[in-house]
């Protein structure tokens, strides 16, 4: 009797344990045979995972790091999916942690995404020279640098800057250095032509007008520091030269173009209309992020870009009408392809413009 029961029991079990497989089977999300993994930051039906996406900015207090903190808030809420930012130093640092998948979104400007995107100048090193795989998303808002020198000082345009103590060297920023040889560019100059001042930041360079130890540096309209400059001895933006051919002289050093100011509302430095330099910041995922969820990142940035305003003073300029960028410096992610097409704004000239930026890499 002892054995029969024993038997019995057992076969119960068994019996037991046959039920909870097909239990687990059928919804404990095993994938049929032959249905393949869902893709990283994308879930098997083709939506936004429940995953969270990490958005590299750089330190908190920066610019870049406000405009990262306002896209993720309104991609959190519109997503489905938790947008958690992450400060870091720059790109220098966040770059290489894409090809890791650490990070799977980053607000950083044209120049770093090109040079990043390519493993060049400042990213030769961080990405072995292999370049970081990266895609754009949305080009949004603009920065305004100018060329600024005390009032006082008489300088009045940039050809004035011969001789003179002009700030070229940002260490530990190639873009900043760049930008400044742009300037001197379009003015025909050249490092041979000033005197070149090296600096630590773009503000110690203001400071080093401030102070007396430099006669011109280049700096975005709008930062506080120049409040100073204007009070001791006056601050004044030199004017561009917009002519097609000084203009390009700037583009071999910096992608950029040029925007007419007028004075007025603010912009501290501006006493007479003159032209400024402009270029983007750039929303950027991964090239392994989804399709869909990549499409979806940009449609509901497209939908409830009028929120993003609300957060930040500097995201009300990143619209819709700036999303597709025709001086875009690195392809657009296919998914923000599909949107973009199906919303109307991509065309032969896109289309022709991101298959020389898919070539160059």
């Amino acid at each position: 009797m002892t054995s029969v029961r024993l038997w019995k029991r057992g076969m119960h079990l068994a019996l037991i344990g046959l039920l909870l497989a097909g239990v687990v089977g059928c919804g404990g999300g095993q994938r049929p045979s032959g249905t393949p993994a869902p893709q990283s930051g994308q879930a098997g039906n083709g939506t936004t995972a429940s995953n969270v996406l990490t958005l590299a900015t750089h330190p908190v207090g920066s610019l870049v790091n406000s405009l990262g903190t306002g896209i993720a808030t309104v991609l959190g809420k519109y997503l489905g999916t938790e947008v958690k930012v992450m400060p870091t130093t720059g790109p220098i640092e966040w770059l290489p942690m894409i090809a890791t998948g650490e990070v799977n979104l980053g607000v950083l400007n044209n120049w770093d995404a090109q040079m990043g995107r390519l493993g060049k100048e400042d990213f030769q090193a961080a990405t072995g020279g292999k370049g970081a795989p990266i895609y754009l998303l949305a080009s949004g808002t603009r920065s305004m640098v100018g060329t600024m020198v005390a009032d006082n000082s008489g300088i009045r345009t940039g050809q004035d800057l011969k001789g003179k103590r002009v700030v070229v060297t940002v260490t530990g920023s190639g873009g900043i250095t760049a930008q400044n040889k742009a300037a001197l560019a379009n003015f025909g100059l050249s490092e041979a032509d000033v005197r070149p001042i090296s600096v630590p930041s773009i503000e110690a360079g203001l400071r080093a007008v401030i102070e007396g130890r430099a006669d011109a540096t280049t700096i975005s309209l709008g930062t506080a520091v120049i409040t100073e400059l204007d009070a001791e001895k006056g601050a004044r933006y030199l004017s561009f030269d917009p002519s097609p051919e000084a203009v390009r002289r700037m583009q071999q050093y910096y992608p950029c173009y040029l925007e007419k100011v007028e004075p007025g509302q603010g912009r501290v430095g501006v006493r007479e209309p003159a032209y400024l330099m402009c270029y983007e910041f750039y929303l950027v995922g991964s090239e392994n992020l989804g399709e869909e969820t990549a499409y979806q990142i940009v449609k509901a940035l497209w939908e409830h870009s009028q929120e993003l305003g609300e957060i930040h003073a500097r995201l009300k300029d990143w619209v819709p009408d700036r999303f597709v960028n025709p001086r875009a410096t690195i392809p657009y992610h296919p998914g923000a392809v599909k949107f973009y097409k199906e919303a109307g704004v991509w065309g032969p000239d896109m289309e022709s413009l991101q298959s020389q930026l898919l070539a160059a890499k």
